[in-house]
C-alpha cells in the first residue's frame, strides 16, 4: 500500500519546493504539495541525464519549444509516461495543451488523481532553457478519463 505522505526528499530538508517549511503545511496538504513537487523535478529532468534511469525525465524539448505543434502529442504521451512511472501516488493523469501565454512557453492543464481519490488540477509551463513551473490551481470533483496506472 502506498501512503501519502511527503517524500523522504521533503521530510529530510523539512521543506517543500519553495523553500516553504514543511511545518507550516497542513498534513491534509503535505501528500499534494508533495506529489506537485515531485511532478516538477520528473517534467525538469531530461531523459538520459541519469544513467541508472535513462528513461527519468522528458526528451530533449527542441523540436516543441520552436513551435512544431506535431510534436505536442509526442511530449504528452512522454509526459504522461514519465509521471506514471516515476510518482507512485498517482493513480491517474490527463494532460492537455493550452495556448501559450507567453511566446516559446508551452503550457499544460495537468489533472492528476492521488491514489486514494484525490483529484488536483494544475497548469505546467515549460520555458525555454528547460525549466518548468507546476502550480497548483484547485482540487478537482470531476474523475479522469486519460491515461490511468494499470493495477498489476
Amino acid at each position: 500500500m502506498i501512503e501519502l505522505n511527503p517524500s523522504l526528499y521533503e521530510v529530510l530538508l523539512q521543506n517543500f519546493n519553495g523553500e516553504l517549511d514543511l511545518e507550516h503545511v497542513s498534513e491534509h496538504d503535505q501528500p499534494v504539495l508533495s506529489v506537485l513537487d515531485n511532478l516538477q523535478r520528473i517534467l525538469s529532468a531530461r531523459a538520459g541525464a541519469l544513467s541508472h534511469l535513462p528513461d527519468y525525465g522528458l526528451p530533449d524539448l527542441g523540436a516543441s519549444q520552436s513551435g512544431v505543434p506535431a510534436a505536442t502529442p509526442t511530449l504528452i504521451e512522454a509526459m504522461t509516461t514519465a509521471l506514471l512511472k516515476y510518482e507512485p501516488r498517482l493513480a491517474a493523469v490527463a494532460i492537455e495543451s493550452l495556448s501559450p501565454v507567453v511566446p516559446g512557453h508551452l503550457e499544460f492543464a495537468l489533472k492528476v488523481q492521488l491514489i486514494g481519490g484525490k483529484r488536483v488540477e494544475c497548469v505546467t509551463t515549460l520555458v525555454p532553457g528547460g525549466s518548468v513551473r507546476v502550480v497548483r490551481q484547485h482540487e478537482a470533483s470531476a474523475p479522469l478519463t486519460n491515461s490511468t496506472r494499470a493495477t498489476v
